[in-house]
């Protein structure tokens, strides 16, 4: 009876251990392949079908103007563009963590055809007591006031101005300021610096 050469159990026995090894890790790394293909289809396909918002600011400016009997008054002024593939509604608009009653909010939805200049432009300074009434001209353009939400369409822009309750004083020129503006699936914050009216 032959005994069995104790070199070659060694032999295979570590192959096997090396063979298992590559097995199990080559399985791994094809099963997190696998995920990440299923987790970008399911984003590319929810992208394509419903669109996502994507909304920005630009052109942002708090102005606040300091009066003889010592009030301060401050207006706030910024343009929003709906970058994404859906119109939005626009819910609520926050400044310095405090939300503004709607009737303090001026709007202007640029028509690209017409108002191309205005895309680019920056805002100009307004006054506090001139933002009054059911619609204003500001920069020889209409702007409305607001009674509630205000729907912007994919790709509009929309110039937006506020009078700013007593929020806003002459102590904060110079101070980073937080605008938030929340639509029905999420909400959107903007830093600025808070400047003197000239």
């Amino acid at each position: 009876m032959s005994t069995p050469n104790p070199r070659r159990l060694r032999r295979r026995k570590g192959l096997s251990i090396v063979v298992t090894t590559l097995i199990i890790l080559t399985f791994s790394v094809l099963l997190a392949l696998t995920a990440i293909n299923y987790t970008n289809g399911l984003t590319r396909s929810r992208m394509k079908s419903t669109g996502q918002e994507d909304i920005r600011f630009y052109k942002k400016h708090a102005w606040v103007r300091s009066f003889s009997n010592g009030t301060d008054r401050a207006v706030v002024a910024f343009k929003l563009h709906n970058l994404g593939g859906k119109s939005i509604s626009a819910q609520v608009i926050d400044i310095r963590g405090s939300e503004i009653d709607w009737p303090d909010v001026y709007y202007h939805k640029v028509n690209k055809t017409s108002e191309a200049t205005l895309l680019y432009s920056d805002l100009p300074e307004f006054e506090w007591a001139s933002l009054s009434g059911a619609s204003v001209m500001i920069g020889g353009y209409n702007y409305n006031q607001s009674m509630g939400n205000i729907f912007v369409d994919a790709g509009q822009t929309l110039c937006v101005y506020i009078k700013a309750p007593d929020i806003i004083f002459k102590d904060n020129i110079g101070m980073p300021m937080v605008i938030g503006v929340g639509t029905t699936q999420a909400s959107y914050f903007t830093e600025l610096v808070i400047e003197a009216a000239s």
